[in-house]
């Protein structure tokens, strides 16, 4: 996902080692080992600093994390299916790595989607496909996960901006179909969006691109309601997308689409804009086909996290005790959110994970440190 962050990601780079600092590599501990066939349940967090990147584990009911159990990438995020967590380790790594749920500081295996790549975002269909899109390749890329076995590509090149990509980024699965996000930004112009970014539908079965208007020559995909998304979440039978535009010109918001059976799209359009949320969208969780979360960044980059109901429009109140500092991820787990609050550089210390109560929108524990600071968040359950 590349947002306005990407633009002085050099400068957070010079700056990390105030927040290596912060970490207590002493306190690193190992989850208690399960036999096979067994997983874990809890939290899994990839760490980062963003010159290293480790992982974390939080048990259910604890407010302890187990730290630094593995290293990875240190531009990763993870996802999981079945008994396996995914870890897509990005731009300079360019790789997949699989852990076992049932072993979470040791990795099963690894396989490599191209150098220079930069792949994004996994998304595991079955135990012997899955699509996996990248910002350097203009085609979705199928492997078998099991074994890193390349099975074929998509291409998504008719939805490319100037530079020759499309920049495709996140995707979900509902039923029979991949739903992927093509950004389309201008990458020798600090990643700024060029106008039009589109959600393109993938048929699993036939792997092909699903035509969404026949009336015109050629594939057609839909096109979003402003450019540049950022998150994508389906649950029940909506899509809801996050739409960030460019910094600070407060058009983007949170689009929603019908999903019919079969798969097929009709957009409610921008559900709740960012002049409601008074800043930029960075990314969405939701709670249920009607509430959710939005990670907001006002015009000095600080990051807040409101609650909305799509239903009404309404935008609630910022949750309190956030550090205004850069938030990557958070998520939802039963009636908690996850918030991986990765504190400001004049309080480094104050990273960890801050969780709240879906419901009442209160403060329930935090931070609880992750070692580094947290940068992906997934829910094993």
């Amino acid at each position: 996902m590349i947002t306005r962050y990407e633009a002085f990601r050099f400068t957070l780079l010079a700056l990390s080692s105030l927040l290596v600092l912060s970490c207590d590599s002493d306190s690193s501990t190992s989850p208690t080992l399960k036999s096979a066939g067994d997983t874990e349940s809890g939290i899994f967090v990839i760490t980062s600093d963003f010159a290293t990147g480790s992982t974390a584990f939080l048990a259910p009911s604890s407010e302890t994390a187990d730290i630094d159990l593995l290293n990875v990438h240190s531009d990763a995020v993870a996802r999981t299916f079945d008994d396996k967590v995914y870890v897509t380790n990005r731009l300079g790594a360019d790789n997949i790595l699989v852990l076992d749920r049932a072993d979470l500081g040791t990795a099963f295996f690894q396989f490599s989607v191209g150098n220079g790549s930069n792949p994004q975002d996994i998304e595991i269909i079955s135990d012997t496909k899955a699509y996996i899109t990248a910002l350097a390749r203009a085609e979705v890329l199928i492997f078998n996960p099991q074994d890193g076995t390349e099975l074929g590509t998509i291409d998504l090149s008719a939805f490319a901006d100037g530079d020759g990509l499309p920049e495709l980024t996140q995707m979900v699965q509902f039923g029979s179909r991949i739903y992927v996000l093509a950004q389309r930004l201008q990458r020798l112009e600090n990643f700024v969006p060029v106008g039009t970014s589109y959600l393109v539908i993938i048929d699993t079965d036939t792997d092909t691109i699903v035509d969404t208007d026949d009336s015109n020559d050629g594939v057609q995909a839909v096109e979003l309601a402003a450019p540049n998304p950022n998150a994508i979440v389906v649950i029940g039978s909506r899509l809801v997308v996050s739409e960030v535009s460019s910094f600070g010109d407060r058009v983007g918001g949170i689009e929603v689409f019908d999903l019919t059976a079969g798969g097929d799209v009709t957009s409610l359009g921008l559900v709740v804009d960012e002049q409601a949320l008074d800043g930029d969208i960075n990314g969405i969780a939701m709670a249920d086909a009607n509430s959710g979360f939005a990670l907001i960044a006002d015009e000095n980059f600080a990051n807040y996290v409101v609650p909305f109901d799509l239903a009404t429009g309404v935008v609630g109140e910022r949750l309190p005790g956030l550090s205004t500092g850069f938030i990557q991820s958070m998520a939802v787990d039963g009636n908690r959110l996850i918030v991986g609050d990765r504190g400001t550089f004049d309080a480094p210390e104050a990273h960890g994970l801050m969780i709240f109560d879906v419901d009442t929108k209160e403060f329930i524990v935090g931070p609880i440190s992750t070692g580094l600071p947290p940068a992906s968040i997934v829910v094993l359950d």
